[in-house]
């Protein structure tokens, strides 16, 4: 009897999580449901969720009656959680690492915008207006050639940054699916076990 008692609080913990993760609300502010600020601020939030659950999951565990045993069944699905929270840790790094190369993206492509801008004739010519004197034309000489080599920089930086979003983005992917076969396989299990009790 007191194992069961025990795993029907475990169960409710593990359910305490997913309703946590179900309830966070959507950001109440001017910025659109996808932006990046909004989906960050969200991950947040579900980051804290975790931290929160697994606090005080530890914290139960910790006070479990010692010698109290669990049959197999009970055993694997304390198992298949654990396996459960990694896979959904690990997805949240992912997508918070994923969010900081698309952020980096988009100011890398800011800053090559503003060079080429910089590069025109008419943009070298405002960079040595007010510099007041008669070598103008190695100055901009100099001027061009240092922003043809931060353009190329830029060029560079933008190429690894995209293939290591392009990388990410297909880990997130991969486990976002593995996160969604786990809930399927576990979540009934759980709901099977409780409605023994």
């Amino acid at each position: 009897m007191k194992t069961k008692s025990c795993l029907l609080i475990i169960i409710g913990l593990i359910f305490s999580i997913q309703i946590c993760a179900q309830t966070i609300q959507p950001n109440s502010g001017n910025q659109p449901p996808g932006s990046i600020d909004n989906i960050s601020e969200e991950l947040t939030k579900v980051s804290k969720s975790l931290q929160i659950f697994n606090k005080n999951f530890k914290a139960f565990l910790e006070k479990l009656p010692q010698g109290l045993t669990f049959n197999e069944k009970q055993q694997n699905l304390l198992l298949a959680f654990e396996i459960l929270n990694r896979a959904e840790q690990r997805l949240e790094i992912l997508q918070k690492f994923q969010i900081e190369l698309t952020e980096k993206q988009a100011e890398l492509k800011n800053r090559l915008t503003q060079v080429e801008q910089n590069m025109t004739p008419q943009g070298i010519e405002r960079s040595i207006t007010f510099l007041g004197t008669t070598n103008t034309e190695e100055i901009r000489d100099s001027r061009r050639k240092m922003l043809e080599s931060e353009r190329n920089n830029l060029r560079e930086l933008l190429t690894q940054v995209g293939q290591n979003l392009a990388d990410t983005s297909g880990e997130v992917r991969g486990a976002a699916t593995f996160v969604k076969r786990l809930r399927e396989k576990i979540l009934p299990q759980i709901q099977q076990e409780v409605s023994n009790f």
